[in-house]
């Protein structure tokens, strides 16, 4: 697929060379350590990008010119971002990247392809640092409308279709109107401050706070005939996050981790009688923090399953990772704003902060999902796509399936628990393979009789062979991997209790295992019953993978997408254990009278106090409303 028409290629020829000439004195400068020189460098790629986004403004569209402003964009943002000293230049080029990615996403959806891969790799970063500079210069539109414009890239086609469903559904342009309204009536005291600010640090040079209060409210002016409410849905500035708000009643707090600390970025509904954004310092949650503590919790995983730790050092190393993730987060959120403590909160972690058991980490002694009312999404986009879909009617179609095996070792508990989840709502489970007719490979075997300190995962310990989980005998009959495919469109309940494999480096690729692969990618190709319930018992389906661009992309991101409104999943290995069944069972309980968070919430509140392991339950985590 070419990126450029022919006519574009000598503009392209002559950006790119402006850019390549000006990257070569960084790298030189950045060789020697000439500060002097990188300054030059970094005033001379400032005026490139002006005069680049003044051409894409100026003249017609050009994807040519919107590709060399993604790439000198990205190179100013990251110079002004290591220096720290001039956050305003980082929140205008991350402005403009996402701009230039919006009319070349544009390009490609018209020709109906995806976005390639250098293009999505331009954007790996962005969102993150933008939002934590937009919150240093006390503006955080800017940032969550940046992280709008990116966090969707991956699954661009599918969330742009049924964002403008979504839009006639919660009552269409009417509906915005009322909120620009009550929009106008807000003081926008962030906006005063900034300026002050900016005006007495002399940073100004583009009154960055105008320029984006003037944009965010002509998108919202944009009201009249088919092609504005595109323009309204589409535009890099869209106000996702406010529709989204609005439609769901909750507050959302995007998380962002910066370099030396990290920032939450808030959005409230209009009507909340407060400030429609606001943000607030997280001391403790910068990105290298962040990576640390995922690793701790990787390596602890991994040594279990080895066998290298047992489960009493499994459990010591994961009250430890939550309550440093509660020190990092909730604890300074919650003293800057304690309301939080009664309002409907979404979560909108960026990057890989999403990898963070930021859902269960304690607050109070307690995980905060049992005392909170919080739910986690992949973008303010995915929120208003998953509240705009109806409750599930009483008595609908419910799915449960297990397969407890797949050629890489037994996980045996499964198949009770999809009996017991399935007595619960009154239907036949979906078994695969019983694990009592299965021949087991000695392996990879996970032993049901293991003694108490062991750690029996359900996770694939290696992959399994081409065609292993194929040739596999005793399937029940009738019920074939084709079969239960075409049963997640019809049920408005599922539970899948498998095997999973989540591939980092083709996220699209990654798997459930039941009875064969049923990879991501296939999946997105049906759509689900508006406001279906998924819950998936599998190992880490419910983390990210990949790192193309920012968004947290994996089964919660992609299910929300074919139109699930509740999705349950858990971030890291799930123990095959007798707790476990317990869990989903509890959960599956609630879930007749309440929502999916404060079903999986209060299940785990329960687990929690009754002294069951983290391990069980602190990776399990609500996505959606």
């Amino acid at each position: 697929m070419r990126l450029f028409r022919r006519s574009e290629k000598a503009q392209y020829r002559t950006s790119v060379k402006a850019f390549e000439q000006i990257n070569a004195r960084f790298n030189a400068a950045m060789a020697k350590g000439s500060q002097s020189e990188l300054n030059a460098v970094r005033d001379d790629v400032w005026d490139l990008q002006m005069e680049l986004a003044r051409t894409q403004m100026r003249d017609v569209p050009s994807a040519a010119v919107s590709w060399a402003l993604i790439c000198t964009a990205r190179l100013s943002l990251q110079i002004s971002a290591s220096t720290g000293q001039d956050w305003t230049r980082v929140v205008a080029s991350g402005g403009l990247m996402a701009s230039a990615l919006s009319l070349i996403d544009a390009r490609f959806t018209q020709q109906g392809a995806p976005l390639p891969r250098e293009i999505l790799s331009q954007m790996t970063g962005i969102a993150t640092i933008s939002a934590y500079a937009a919150h240093r210069c006390a503006t955080p539109v800017t940032g969550i409308m940046v992280a709008e414009a990116i966090t969707s890239m991956a699954l661009g086609d599918r969330m742009m279709s049924r964002e403008l469903a979504a839009t006639a559904d919660i009552g269409g342009l009417p509906a915005l109107q009322q909120i620009h309204s009550a929009l106008r009536k807000q003081p926008h005291v962030s906006s005063r401050e900034a300026r002050r600010e900016l005006r007495r640090a002399e940073r100004s040079e583009l009154g960055l706070p105008e320029i984006m209060q003037q944009q965010f409210e002509q998108n919202w002016l944009a009201s009249d005939g088919s092609d504005e409410q595109q323009s309204l849905v589409t535009s890099p500035f869209a106000v996702s996050s406010v529709r989204a708000a609005a439609s769901s009643g909750r507050t959302l707090i995007y998380v962002a981790p910066g370099p030396s600390s990290g920032a939450a970025l808030r959005v409230n509904p209009a009507d909340s009688h407060r400030e429609m954004y606001e943000s607030a310092e997280l001391p403790d949650l910068d990105i290298g923090t962040v990576r640390r503590e995922i690793l701790r919790i990787r390596k602890a995983y991994a040594d279990a399953q080895s066998g290298i730790i047992g489960g009493k050092a499994l459990t010591k190393t994961l009250k430890q990772a939550l309550d440093r993730v509660s020190a990092a987060f909730w604890t300074p959120l919650l003293a800057d704003w304690p309301d939080l403590f009664d309002t409907r909160t979404a979560l909108v972690p960026l990057g890989e902060s999403g990898l963070l058991p930021l859902y269960t980490s304690p607050v109070d002694g307690k995980p905060a999902c049992g005392l909170l009312d919080v739910t986690i999404v992949p973008s303010g986009r995915a929120l208003l796509l998953a509240s705009s879909w109806p409750h599930p009617a009483t008595g609908a179609d419910v799915l449960v399936a297990a397969d407890p095996w797949y050629g890489a070792g037994e996980i045996p508990r499964t198949v009770p628990e999809a009996r017991e989840v399935a007595r619960i709502h009154g239907v036949e489970p979906m078994v695969f393979r019983d694990p009592d007719s299965t021949v087991t490979s000695d392996r990879q075997l996970l032993d049901c009789t293991s003694s108490h300190d062991e750690v029996p995962l359900r996770t694939l310990a290696a992959d399994p062979p081409p065609g292993a989980a194929d040739a596999v005998p005793d399937e029940a009959p009738g019920q074939t991997a084709e079969r239960i495919v075409g049963r997640l469109s019809e049920a408005s309940l599922i539970h899948l209790a498998c095997h999973g494999d989540l591939r980092s480096d083709e996220p699209l690729a990654s798997s459930l295992l039941l009875g064969k692969r049923m990879p991501l990618s296939v999946l997105l190709e049906r759509d689900l019953l508006p406001g279906t319930t998924v819950v998936l018992s599998a190992c880490e389906l419910g983390s990210i993978a990949g790192d193309l661009p920012d968004e947290q992309l994996g089964f919660p991101a992609a299910l929300l997408a074919m139109g699930a409104r509740s999705v349950i999943g858990a971030l890291w290995p799930v123990p095959d254990e007798d707790a476990t069944v317990s869990l989903m069972a509890e959960t599956h309980r609630g879930l007749s009278a309440s929502s999916g968070t404060l079903a999986l919430g209060q299940a785990i509140r329960r687990a929690h106090a009754d002294g069951v392991p983290p391990a069980i339950w602190a990776s399990f985590t609500h996505f959606g409303v």
